[in-house]
């Protein structure tokens, strides 16, 4: 069944402020009504036992004139009480109404132009409840994720772009050639199509990794593991590319900054071991690429209170300290590589996004050009 107003209009079609006016209004008449009905049923009663107390009979002309007298004052004050009261209320109630009903209104606005794509619109709080307040909040949450996807999405555009003009324009140029007869068929211009080929298919698994870490979309187990332990594992695991490099690659400990703790000891921290080893993993191999034949790269384990930091440094051909953070950035490519072709340029953007991931931290320094580097990744320490 529904309720109509008057022809043509629907309760449920109502606005949330007309709903709440309503509903106040109604609350305000069945008060009103209420408090008449009470007040005709027992303050008769009560005066009538007062005039008994007085010693007029209520059988006497008198008793029943000044009960007539007291029905007819007592209906009229009220009638003109509730009716004082009914329009100073209904004022109130519009007005209550139309506060709480403008903040929904406005969030059913802004959602609207969320879903439009307009991603630069925020809410002011409203200021009349803290569950107004929040829902201002979340809309407005919502509208700054939106918009940072969105300014992701237009970088990863523009920098793809960027990334695949180089290889794709070399494919047509050596193609080209061998179809003008400039560039024989032979191994040699095949190696060249299958570098290129390569490349792209490098770039392509990259670019679906670096999304994922966009989105945070990483499946982590976080446990209590020894730091150290994995960082001696990841070290037995490149000695063997860092010798025919004429690399040395250690791994410490050290129990404080200023002394060295023996090779074994353990260092506890909370962390996903598999990504903690795809994080050292990428860093020895960054770090073999910048270092020629007699450099030195360490892995330090340095726990703290609160902290455990792994730290892997070199010393091969650094950087500028004020490039350190736009080495984590998409497709950004540090100094060119010693040894080794160069990287797609976001194998450090995803070192970072797995470090953030289990709530720590990864950083690059360097003293400059020529004098090494060192990246810290620091975790949370556990017992």
């Amino acid at each position: 069944m529904r309720l109509r107003f008057w022809p043509g209009y629907s309760w449920r079609r109502a606005g949330l402020g007309t709903r709440i006016f309503v509903a106040i209004a109604l609350v305000i008449l069945a008060g009103a009504s209420t408090l008449l009905l009470v007040a005709l049923v027992t303050a008769p009663v009560v005066f009538r036992g007062h005039l008994e107390d007085a010693g007029v009979s209520a059988e006497s002309a008198l008793a029943s004139q000044i009960d007539e007298g007291f029905t007819l004052a007592l209906v009229t004050s009220i009638s003109a009480a509730v009716l004082a009261a009914s329009l100073v209320a209904v004022v109130v109630a519009a007005v209550i109404a139309r506060r709480i009903s403008r903040p929904v209104a406005v969030a059913a606005d802004s959602a609207g132009r969320l879903a439009d794509g307009d991603y630069g619109v925020r809410m002011a709080m409203p200021g009349v409840g803290p569950e107004l307040d929040e829902l201002a909040a979340a809309v407005n949450t919502l509208a700054q994720r939106l918009e940072t996807a969105e300014q992701h999405r237009m970088r990863l555009l523009s920098d793809l772009g960027h990334e695949l003009r180089t290889p794709l324009a070399a494919l047509e140029a050596t193609v080209e050639a061998i179809v003008d007869g400039i560039l024989p068929a032979d191994p040699e211009t095949l190696t060249t199509l299958t570098d290129q080929t390569g490349r792209l298919t490098r770039l392509t698994r990259d670019l679906q990794a670096v999304s994922r870490s966009d989105e945070r979309a990483f499946r982590l187990e976080l446990l209590r593991v020894d730091l150290a332990d994995l960082a001696r594992t990841a070290v037995a695991a490149h000695q063997a590319r860092y010798r025919s490099a004429d690399v040395t690659l250690t791994a410490t400990a050290r129990g404080d900054e200023t002394r060295a703790g023996p090779a074994h000891e353990s260092v506890y921290g909370w962390a996903d071991p598999d990504r903690v080893t795809e994080i050292l993993d990428q860093l020895l191999d960054n770090a073999l690429r910048h270092c020629a034949g007699g450099d030195t790269v360490t892995v330090t384990c340095h726990p703290r209170a609160d902290t455990v930091s792994l730290v892997v440094a070199d010393t091969g051909t650094g950087f500028k300290p004020s490039v350190a953070e736009g080495l984590f950035a998409r497709f950004h490519r540090g100094p060119d590589p010693l040894r080794g072709p160069a990287g797609t340029g976001v194998g450090l953007t995803i070192a970072r996004a797995l470090a953030e991931a289990q709530h720590g931290h990864l950083g690059a320094a360097s003293p400059g050009p020529g004098r090494g580097a060192a990246f810290t990744l620091t975790l949370p320490a556990a017992p």
